[in-house]
């Protein structure tokens, strides 16, 4: 592969990356899911989150099907024919290896017939099949002999579908090479290829030999009928077969060559076992025959004694047949294994939309400094069960309900009390008022004045009128920062709550609410984290009264940098209807590690806030407990302009109140 030189931030000095078949999507073409503080290596739980979410899609996109793809605390991959399940460590060098693997697993439950495995008994369908196609002739088979068909059809079946995929999705090629080369390209086993080991009449070598059928090493003269079970698999046209089973009857087939084959060399070793030269004699004409059998003499093919190999080689070379055995049997092993520990914070963070959304810091020309802004899209039990450094999980997952007297928990129910009062003057949003005028010179024809046209009575159009309340698109931001801690956080709870049980009270208003701040995520280095709270689309109000008692402060104000990893998706989400952003704060900015040098947070700020109003955003801005003079005010107002006000927590109600008076501007449709 091309190597390239890049700098990510700051923080992470220059490093030479491989580009990957990821290199397009992935972040500076980097794949290593993992980050060193204080010598130690710890797992970036929210990029490895985005990879297998987008493996997961991977799948859905060539496949065509909603797919389940599960990742899992173990070292196992494998289909049990409705979902795909990978080991849920995927490390930079086997990253590419992984997704063509979880591609594999996929189409082969878009394209395999797995009905036709049920048994691999005797008396079993599958041994019906294998009967009915001639492979049990004289109904002698045994268990282990339908394991072999098995085998065979599992190599089969994947050389058809892997075609399917590879000329159907050619964008996904590289994905399967690097699968390829990871599990049939290993260096021992094209030494092991070009060397005799693995020739002997048996089935073991002729199955090393055929899996291997692929590699570009192969010696189809290595073995008496290899050419024969060459040309019958006929790889060249693999297409030629549609169905699984076309594949299966293809296996019976290479079973009954191979079968025989073994049948017949054993059947002449015996009759060579007697004593003396006579047996001696038999051997050397039984080795010339299969040797010229093979077209050259066994001696001719023979390496040189250094490409024969050694018994440790021959240990990995076992080691390697047995990845290659599990592959084909669909049962994959050494992806990986994450703690337990790790694959659930892994497993809630990619349920929940999690993302990373790098923000450049940069204001003017030059480098770009990005800054990894997490931004958790759904709230969910799972992620606030684990996200100790950003939740109550300690209270949450031992039950223990937080107070109601203070703190968030009362603000929750102080903020659902005031909502009430306020939706019942929002009933009036779901009245329609239309005014319907008639006999008019324009408009659309009035049905019942048609007759009139016979009358010179041109006037026979009519207009309806029908006032109707604007839709809005609400996303109330909190600065969760460390110092709105106490009743400065307990009232902006409050209020965004008010805001949110009465939106719930009517139609047409979509209430988004968000925390904003910043965390280590047990023991990375800081970053900006967003966490999508509540979403009146999706979510109830019993989400508000069950989980945000739960909720707490943490960190710094990134403010800024935090409004601009969320913009992409206000603006995708309001869809045109009237938007409203909403922001409680106490403070100012404050940095972020791998900021850019010229970093300013109250200019980078006001930079965002007038990207959301050259966007047509309404941005209001609420300082809280804040005084009308010093340099607070000042930055305050130069940051959110002249609609920002300054506020006491005991008066939030006011908020409230002049939200409820916008909601019910009319917005007039014919």
């Amino acid at each position: 592969m091309k190597k390239i030189r890049i700098r990510k931030t700051i923080a992470n000095p220059i490093k030479t990356y491989e580009t990957s078949a990821s290199s397009y999507w992935f972040d500076d073409i980097d794949t290593d899911f993992s980050y060193k503080v204080d010598n130690k290596r710890h797992v970036d739980h929210t990029k490895l989150a985005a990879a297998q979410r987008a493996i997961g899609n991977f799948v859905n996109i060539v496949t065509g099907k909603q797919i389940p793809v599960h990742f899992q605390n173990n070292d196992e991959s494998y289909t049990d024919g409705e979902s795909v399940t990978i080991g849920s460590k995927i490390e930079e060098k086997n990253f590419d290896a992984t997704v063509g693997l979880a591609l594999h697993e996929g189409s082969h439950i878009s394209l395999t017939n797995f009905n036709l495995l049920d048994s691999l008994q005797i008396g079993s369908r599958f041994h019906s099949h294998i009967a009915m196609r001639g492979g049990d002739p004289n109904m002698d088979m045994i268990q282990e002999d339908i394991i072999k068909v098995k085998d065979l059809f599992n190599w089969v079946e994947d050389r058809r579908i892997d075609y399917h995929i590879y000329t159907n999705a050619p964008g996904y090629r590289k994905y399967y090479d690097s699968m390829y080369e990871k599990y049939f390209n290993a260096k021992i086993v094209d030494k092991a290829l070009k060397s005799n080991e693995k020739t002997d009449e048996d089935w073991d070598s002729y199955m090393f030999r055929i899996i291997n059928l692929t590699n570009p090493n192969r010696r189809i003269n290595a073995l008496e009928v290899l050419p024969q079970v060459w040309n019958l698999i006929d790889l060249k046209n693999i297409n030629r077969l549609k169905t699984s089973e076309d594949a299966l009857n293809i296996a019976i087939e290479v079973y009954k060559i191979i079968r025989k084959q073994i049948n017949d060399n054993q059947a002449k070793k015996q009759s060579t076992k007697d004593p003396g030269s006579s047996s001696r004699k038999n051997d050397s004409e039984n080795q010339k025959t299969k040797s010229s059998s093979n077209g050259k003499s066994r001696s001719a093919s023979t390496k040189p004694e250094d490409d024969e190999l050694s018994q440790k080689e021959k240990e990995r070379l076992e080691k390697q047949i047995e990845k290659q055995e599990d592959f084909v049997n669909g049962n994959t092993r050494k992806i990986g294994k994450l703690s337990k520990k790790d694959t659930q914070i892994v497993k809630s963070l990619k349920d929940s939309g999690t993302e990373n959304n790098p923000v450049n810091t940069n204001m003017g020309a030059g480098p770009i400094y990005n800054v990894d802004c997490i931004v958790i899209k759904k709230m969910t039990h799972s992620v606030m069960c684990h996200m100790d450094t950003i939740f109550n999980s300690y209270d949450l997952k031992h039950n223990k309900t937080p107070s109601a007297y203070y703190g968030p928990g009362k603000g929750v129910m102080e903020g659902i009390i005031l909502g009430k009062q306020l939706g019942k003057k929002l009933q009036l949003r779901n009245e329609e008022k239309s005014l319907k005028s008639t006999r008019l010179n324009a408009g659309k024809i009035d049905r019942r004045l048609i007759s009139q046209l016979g009358f010179q009575n041109a006037n026979v159009f009519h207009r309806i009128v029908t006032d109707r309340y604007k839709n809005f698109f609400i996303h109330i931001s909190i600065d969760a920062s460390g110092s709105m801690g106490g009743n400065r956080f307990r009232n902006a709870i409050k209020s965004a709550v008010a805001i949110a049980q009465a939106a719930s009270m009517t139609t047409g208003i979509r209430v988004q609410i968000s925390l904003r701040g910043t965390s280590d995520l047990n023991g990375n280095m800081e970053k900006t984290v967003t966490v999508y709270a509540y979403d009146s689309a999706v979510d109830k109000m019993s989400k508000i009264k069950s989980y945000f008692p739960f909720l707490r402060t943490y960190g710094c104000t990134p403010e800024g940098i935090s409004f601009k990893s969320i913009l992409p998706y206000i603006k995708a989400e309001a869809k045109g209807d009237e938007s409203i952003f909403i922001n409680y704060s106490d403070g100012c900015p404050s940095s972020v590690s791998g900021v850019a040098w010229t970093y300013n947070g109250i200019e980078f700020t006001k930079k965002i806030v007038n990207e959301m109003k050259e966007l047509g955003i309404n941005v209001l801005s609420y300082f809280i407990d804040g005084k009308a003079d010093g340099y607070a005010s000042s930055y305050f107002k130069r940051m959110y302009g002249k609609n920002s006000e300054f506020i006491d927590t005991c008066n939030l109600t006011q908020i409230s109140r002049s939200m409820n008076n916008k909601f019910l501007e009319l917005s007039e449709s014919i």
